[in-house]
Parts: structure tokens; C-alpha cells; sequence
């Protein structure tokens, strides 16, 4: 079990929010469904953290938690002292993601979050962070959108299985083929 500690890529700055163990089971019929399996996981200040993984790995569960609409199952999330709540950014065409990532802004979060963002997300989203020093965690299925974050952790199963800092999308593609891939073929 690793630690991941998005400030380990970039200078030391306090975390915005840290995940201790967490994990998440949604009870349906036939059986429970593990979302998250004993996640770590730190995002400092001014950090890029993308999280990558197959469909149904995890990495919508792991942004609702960080964002405080999904409670864990057990476990803990804890908050900066003063920290606003996460705000997560859809994308659902190039316009209204541009649109929707500024009013995002105009509240001033600590922490912004962005789910099945596409590269031109990941590269707006570098931007706010390299220009505004918010912290960041983006999910995506893009190689080359996941290369524009500091760091990049991978899940599969709801289980962190792979991390890789500071690499282009073609080491990305390889760790994700490694960590169970995207099932689409992406």
C-alpha cells in the first residue's frame, strides 16, 4: 500500500484535501460493488493530479469523495483548515467547457475537479493551475490530456495501482495498458 502525495512532484505546499484510507461500497443486488479500495491519497496546493483508469475502475467515485458529495464507506477525507469544497467542472462541448471552467474560477476554489476531461481540458486546466496556484485533480481516459498534470495515478478495480510523474502520453499509454488498461481501446 502506497501513499500518493500529489506535492511529492511539486514544491511542498500544504494539501488541500487528503484521502486516509479510504474506501467505498455501494450495496446493490446481487453484491456489493468496491468503487474505491484503501485509497491514500494527498492534493496539495497548486498541484495537477490526473487519475486514470478502465471504465468502472473508480475515478468518478475518487472525485465525488475528494469533493465531499460521496461520503466513504470507511476511512477518512480531510479538509484544510478553511479549504472550500471542490468544484467540479463538466465539458460537455469545447465552448461550454471553456465557459464552464471560468465561472469555476470566479469562485475562487481551492480545489477544482474535473471528470472525463478531454485534452483541451487538461490543457485549460494547466493553466489555471500554473496561473492561479489552484489544486487540481482531473479523471480521463486521454493519454495526452492526463500529460499536461504533474503526476498521474492509475486505478483499476478502485485500487491505486500505478503512479508516473512528470511523463508524455506515450509513457502514460504504456502504465495504463500495465494497470489494466481502458477496455475501449483510447
Amino acid at each position: 500500500m502506497s501513499y500518493v502525495k500529489s506535492g511529492e512532484f511539486v514544491d511542498r505546499a500544504p494539501d488541500v484535501v487528503t484521502l486516509d484510507n479510504v474506501s467505498k461500497v455501494y450495496e446493490s443486488a446481487p453484491g456489493a460493488v468496491h468503487a474505491l479500495r484503501n485509497v491514500y491519497l494527498g492534493v496539495t496546493v497548486g498541484s495537477f493530479l490526473a487519475v486514470m483508469g478502465k471504465e468502472k475502475s473508480g475515478k468518478t467515485t475518487l472525485l465525488k469523495c475528494l469533493s465531499g458529495e460521496t461520503r466513504p464507506s470507511s476511512g477518512s477525507l480531510r479538509r484544510r483548515a478553511g479549504a472550500q469544497g471542490g468544484v467540479t467542472v463538466s465539458w460537455p462541448t469545447a465552448e461550454e467547457g471553456a465557459s464552464s471552467l471560468e465561472a469555476a474560477l470566479a469562485r475562487r476554489p481551492e480545489l477544482l475537479l474535473a471528470d472525463d476531461a478531454s485534452e483541451e481540458c487538461g490543457a485549460a486546466l494547466r493553466r489555471a493551475v500554473d496561473e492561479r496556484g489552484v489544486a487540481v485533480v482531473m479523471a480521463t481516459t486521454a493519454p495526452a490530456a492526463a500529460a499536461q498534470a504533474d503526476a498521474v495515478v492509475f486505478l483499476d478495480d478502485g485500487a491505486v495501482v500505478d503512479m508516473i510523474a512528470d511523463a508524455g502520453p506515450q509513457a502514460i499509454r504504456e502504465c495504463l495498458e500495465r494497470a489494466g488498461g481502458l477496455g475501449a481501446g483510447r
